[in-house]
């Protein structure tokens, strides 16, 4: 019974991935924890099934050439080294604290989700009428895109390393408004790289052995068909709209975690 909820799970996951580049983690953590695993065995177990989801999605992306690595390079190195990071210092955190944290993260991407179709003082996607609103910091990150690429990518590897996620959405902001790729091979490059840290993050977590294998190879069944599925309808989806109902999920899921401890 619970093989078959897991496998589910990572279903979901890997729409969630395929549909709009974020990682599965909003899914794959609360519902583990509920199944009665540790936090810190939900995280190992969110990486893993990420890093299959994401190949998965990126591969699709490929397929269709909307995948760009030539400066998101650098944010994958980056993000390797940080995940390592990350889940060394997860096993530390207590069940709480870390449960805490992950729903503070939740509701952050949430609040994204939410706004991320609007225009909030920041250059639009096409790089139009955005010289005069680009922030000091902005211009200073896109100054120099190999060492901000790689400050980045290790800032997005600890953050990964530590809640289970592989930064998709965190790694799609950068790609898009520092280092100005366009929407599509936004979305296609940060699944690769999401790929890259989830796999680090995934080994780290091994080590530590908070790794439940078994039933991260299910939902890593499930994330493949989800996954391939859903991407390959990615262009069909209307984004605002998707972006507000996930926003709303990941939302009531942060609640039900924090209620939960």
């Amino acid at each position: 019974m619970e093989n078959g909820v897991v496998l589910f799970i990572g279903c979901i996951a890997g729409i969630v991935t395929g549909l709009i580049g974020a990682s599965g983690v909003m899914v794959v953590v609360p519902a583990f924890v509920m199944l009665g695993y540790a936090t810190s065995e939900a995280i190992g177990a969110s990486l893993f099934i990420d890093t299959i989801a994401s190949l998965v999605v990126a591969w699709t992306y490929f397929q269709n050439k909307k995948l760009n690595l030539k400066q998101g390079i650098w944010i994958a190195i980056g993000s390797v080294g940080g995940a390592q990071i990350g889940s060394l210092i997860s096993p530390l955190i207590p069940d709480v604290g870390l449960n805490s944290a992950f729903s503070i993260f939740l509701v952050i991407t949430a609040v994204i989700f939410w706004f991320r179709g609007v225009n909030i003082g920041v250059p639009d996607l096409n790089g139009n009428d955005g010289a005069a609103r680009q922030s000091h910091i902005v211009k200073l990150l896109r100054s120099n895109v190999v060492v901000s690429g790689l400050l980045l990518g290790i800032l997005v590897g600890i953050l990964s390393g530590l809640l289970g996620a592989g930064g998709g959405v965190l790694i799609l902001l950068i790609l898009v408004f520092v280092m100005q790729y366009n929407m599509h091979e936004g979305i296609g490059t940060s699944t690769l790289i999401m790929a890259f840290t989830a796999a680090s993050g995934t080994i780290g977590h091994a080590i530590s052995s908070n790794l439940p294998f078994k039933a991260a190879i299910y939902g890593a069944i499930g994330t493949v068909i989800g996954g391939r599925f859903a991407a390959r309808f990615a262009n069909k989806v209307n984004e605002k709209v998707l972006s507000k109902v996930v926003g709303g999920v990941f939302a009531a899921l942060a609640v039900t975690m924090l209620i939960a401890r």
